[in-house]
């Protein structure tokens, strides 16, 4: 009986995430993943991100946000998990390597204005612009981190829950607070 309620749930799978993708594909991309996580990885492919097949776990809601043309910007390699709640700004490319972990509510920005406000944007030009992010092999941002545009985490380094992180973090490093500064060495 089990073996007959597997199959049934893989061939229900199969239905949802093709009629979906159908749909999908007439009025264009998605802009949240509400769906479980083999269905948000194939609409992500359908629209053009390098999602790896092997132990991906897209758990929803993802939002995608300056997807306008779909989601070439993004690469997310095998092994990774992202927990949900999670926000990804794919105005420039975000790259997640292998083994990479995003807990809920991390959110990855790739581009930064002040509304249009000159005197801002004058002052503080510096902040502006549209800068993609890496992620490198086995780093694992929590619970509520917020990445800004142009950085990179280095190897099997941790971002601390709520850190905002404004510069690059070196590889297998706790980094932490706001802003996110190197806590320890992970050796």
């Amino acid at each position: 009986m089990s073996g007959l309620r597997k199959y049934l749930q893989k061939v229900l799978i199969f239905l949802v995430k093709y009629v979906l993708l159908l749909l999908f594909k007439i009025i264009g991309p998605p802009r949240i993943l509400w769906f479980g996580w083999p269905i948000n990885a194939a609409i992500l492919r359908a629209f053009g991100a390098k999602v790896g097949e092997k132990g991906v776990f897209i758990h929803s809601p993802v939002v995608l946000g300056g997807a306008r043309g779909g989601y070439a910007n993004l690469t997310i390699s095998d092994r990774c998990l992202l927990n949900g709640n999670n926000y990804l700004d794919l105005s420039a490319p975000i790259t997640l390597e292998r083994g990479v972990s995003l807990g809920p509510g991390v959110i990855i920005m790739t581009h930064n204005r002040y509304n249009h406000n000159a005197f801002l944007e004058e002052r503080l030009a510096h902040t502006c612009g549209v800068k993609e992010v890496l992620i490198k092999e086995g780093a694992g941002i929590k619970a509520g981190a917020l990445i800004v545009h142009g950085i990179t985490i280095g190897r099997n380094a941790v971002v601390g829950g709520n850190a905002v992180v404004n510069r690059d973090v070196p590889d297998n490093c706790f980094v932490a607070g706001v802003p996110a500064r190197v806590v320890k060495e992970i050796k």
